[in-house]
């Protein structure tokens, strides 16, 4: 009876360290982490710019931008793989505001292969995508996108005024070009598969375990300049605005704020940190202008009830002649 006791505690022992091992290792592999880097790639982290390195665990609202002739892969919660291709802007978990639901990604510009067994969904200035156990291979520029699914489903709709949805299968090819309107085929463009990254062509990898316990650190390459982050503060208000707090602290740069004030067109909300006297100016003329027109309505207010007393007081006069 004495052995069954210590059998049965040894292997209860057992199962509550396999199922802290496990837990553990399912803690670690939930962040996002990159996998592969193959040439030049950049991390935007705050205000600061690193080289993106395989095992640099990622954070909310970390950008990554690859190089021509550049590949990198990320591997995200829930065993998503997504490759990103040459001269590629993309950024995790963007905070967003009115007009975007969060995404889990935010891809300004560029390649990007995703691969996953579940559903995963991300954004771009054109459109939103939302797949399900698939695996696709996009490209987009502005309003224009090539999206591929390889396998699996998914749903595409367009962020446009009409909001069109696609119910894309396997196999199926979206496009929209400039200016034209857009169409779904039964098989992707042979230009298209011309122009898709040699990586893409093959399946993608996962190496999150090898970087599960690592903790690899990205090499500062030093402070953002304005040609680093100004793509993203051109694109679209519920991205750009939360961005704001976020390179904020740039300003102080006398470099950067000449460069943001000479694109505050393209950002006017920059302009108390771009433009601090200008916008010291022009907000003390508008309070003059706000003070004038108060005046002149108070002026009028004040004579207009003055003509009403003259003309109560004519009625009263006149009213007593016999």
């Amino acid at each position: 009876m004495r052995l069954t006791k210590i059998s049965i505690s040894f292997r209860s022992l057992l199962l509550c360290l396999a199922s802290l091992l496990a837990s553990s290792l399912a803690c670690a592999q939930a962040k996002s982490v990159v996998g592969i880097v193959e040439g030049s790639a950049t991390l935007i982290r705050q205000t600061t710019r690193y080289a993106l390195a395989e095992g640099v665990a990622l954070n909310e609202q970390d950008v990554i931008e690859t190089a021509p002739g550049a590949f990198a892969q990320i591997e995200l919660p829930g065993g998503v793989l997504v490759g990103i291709g040459e001269s590629t802007r993309l950024m995790l978990r963007p905070r967003v505001g009115k007009g975007l639901t969060a995404p889990s990604l935010y891809l300004l510009q560029g390649w990007l292969k995703t691969s996953t067994s579940g559903t995963f969904g991300y954004a771009s200035p054109a459109f939103e995508i939302a797949t399900q156990a698939a695996t696709t291979v996009v490209y987009t520029t502005g309003v224009q996108y090539e999206v591929f699914l390889e396998s699996g489903a998914a749903k595409l709709t367009l962020r446009d005024g009409a909001q069109a949805i696609a119910q894309l299968a396997a196999g199926d090819f979206a496009q929209r070009r400039e200016g034209a309107t857009p169409t779904v085929a039964r098989r992707a463009a042979p230009e298209f598969l011309a122009k898709v990254p040699r990586p893409f062509r093959d399946r993608l990898p996962a190496r999150g375990e090898e970087f599960a316990k690592r903790n690899v650190a990205p090499k500062a390459l030093g402070e953002v300049a304005y040609t680093d982050v100004a793509a993203w503060l051109r694109t679209e208000p519920a991205v750009r605005l939360p961005l704001l707090p976020l390179w904020r602290p740039r300003a102080a740069d006398l470099t950067f704020r000449a460069a943001a004030k000479a694109d505050l067109a393209q950002h006017p909300e920059w302009e108390p940190y771009a433009d601090p006297e200008g916008y010291a100016r022009r907000m003390a003329e508008e309070a003059e202008r706000r003070r004038a027109r108060e005046a002149a309505r108070q002026a009028a207010r004040q004579a207009a009830r003055a003509a009403a007393e003259a003309a109560a007081a004519g009625t009263a006069t006149g009213g007593g002649k016999p």
